[in-house]
């Protein structure tokens, strides 16, 4: 869908409103994406410590993706109301704390429930307030400012592990987990102070029958085939996101090449995101969607095909780039979908189901490790995946054109001044 043509461009200065919450947004994108990340850089040290199994581990992440879920849901509906600071600054205080609880851990029950509140009250309250609130302060160059926030989320994806297992190996685990908790409550708790909405946004009790312009099935319809679609799509990518370092390990590589190489994937992924979102921009959310998702899908299983590293390091590059871009297409397909006043609850459904997806795959790729004793089975698992995404998007974008598009033109707007 082409930006609208009557709206007037925001400024490209970096104190303009709309870029100052753009700049804040994507830090807070990225902090938060980057605690997820970093669970796979603890596995192998407290493997060692306390001798607990990779499916032991893998469901404390499938139960802080499930945290993610759920927390989203409700996250999600309060970022379209007068709550979204609250919402935000509360999360980003649970980070940070919760980082510092879990240098403490002794069981493996307190790793799991660190984790759940982690995602439930932590990273689940700035994912879709942060995706929905800049994507209403941006119009014309939405593409390209969901692809900036997005792409913070690859580079703390990939410098957040880094960073962690750097401290690691030089302070040990239980000291990596403090000062990063530390570090997240002095930097991330004022950036998130500063988050506030347009000072006019449209809101309503209900949503409207039909859909945005350029989409022909209603929101209800469109935000339960996006979620479908992002089911398939997250757990396809959770596999080697969760898993490529202890893969990289298996492989006889060391825990430092295996970060390396998630690094590579991260930092490649915030380009694949920014010139996703500006495709998108270009040729529409959906068509955009299903080029990153074929890029993910093509290249996901070879990640267990050898452990040479000159083969390793173009696949991270090549995968990065689409993995990376789904989230960018994905928030922009819901943006497209639905009217302004729904966007944080439909994007906190279609975040929740995204990250049972994302903790399906890290959970079940662990179990099949423990089963085979290998990798191969969880990553042709997360290329059959993969298809069954691109399966359901092909099935949508028919669903989509199958009409005349609807336009949302509700009789009695609610405009409300909400600044915060």
């Amino acid at each position: 869908m082409k930006p609208d043509q009557n709206t007037a461009p925001e400024p490209y200065h970096v104190f303009a409103p709309a870029w100052m919450i753009l700049v804040a947004s994507t830090i807070g994108m990225g902090l938060g994406f980057g605690v997820t990340s970093s669970f796979s850089v603890f596995m192998a040290p407290l493997e060692q410590e306390f001798g607990w199994s990779r499916a032991e581990m893998s469901f404390a992440y499938t139960l802080m993706t499930i945290g993610m879920a759920g927390g989203g849901l409700l996250w999600g509906r309060l970022a379209d109301s007068r709550h979204l600071r609250s919402v935000v600054v509360l999360g980003a205080l649970v980070l940070g704390t919760g980082l510092v609880v879990a240098a403490r851990i002794e069981t493996s029950l307190e790793l799991q429930a660190i984790s759940f509140i982690l995602g439930a009250a932590g990273f689940a309250c700035l994912f879709a307030p942060l995706a929905s609130v800049v994507g209403l302060w941006f119009e014309r160059r939405r593409g390209l400012a969901i692809g900036i926030l997005t792409a913070g989320g690859a580079l703390g994806q990939g410098f957040v592990p880094l960073a962690m297992e750097w401290g690691i190996a030089a302070l040990g685990w239980r000291s990596a987990y403090l000062w990063s908790g530390i570090a997240y409550l002095v930097i991330l708790v004022p950036l998130m102070a500063l988050i506030t909405r347009p000072a006019k946004t449209v809101s309503g009790q209900t949503p409207p029958p039909g859909g945005a312009a350029g989409w022909a099935l209603p929101p209800r319809a469109s935000t339960a085939w996006l979620s479908t679609a992002a089911f398939f799509c997250c757990f396809c990518m959770a596999v080697p996101l969760v898993h490529v370092v202890p893969l990289m390990c298996h492989q006889g590589h060391t825990p430092a090449a295996g970060a390396g190489i998630l690094f590579t994937i991260m930092a490649v992924g915030a380009a694949g995101r920014i010139a996703i979102g500006m495709l998108a921009d270009r040729i529409g959310a959906l068509p955009a969607y299903m080029f990153a998702s074929l890029l993910q899908t093509l290249t996901v299983f070879w990640f267990v095909s050898t452990p040479e590293m000159a083969i390793i390091i173009p696949l991270a590059i090549v995968f990065g780039f689409g993995f990376a871009g789904n989230m960018t297409s994905l928030i922009l397909a819901v943006r497209e979908a639905v009217p302004a006043g729904y966007v944080g609850r439909s994007t906190g459904i279609v975040g929740m189901i995204a990250w049972l997806g994302m903790g399906a795959g890290g959970y079940v790729s662990g179990w099949l490790y423990d089963v085979t004793g290998g990798y191969a089975g969880s990553f042709a698992l997360a290329a059959a995946a993969g298809a069954a995404n691109l399966l359901t998007l092909v099935l949508l974008a028919r669903l989509r054109n199958a009409q005349a598009p609807l336009r949302y033109a509700p009789s009695a707007p609610l405009v409300s001044g909400v600044t915060r």
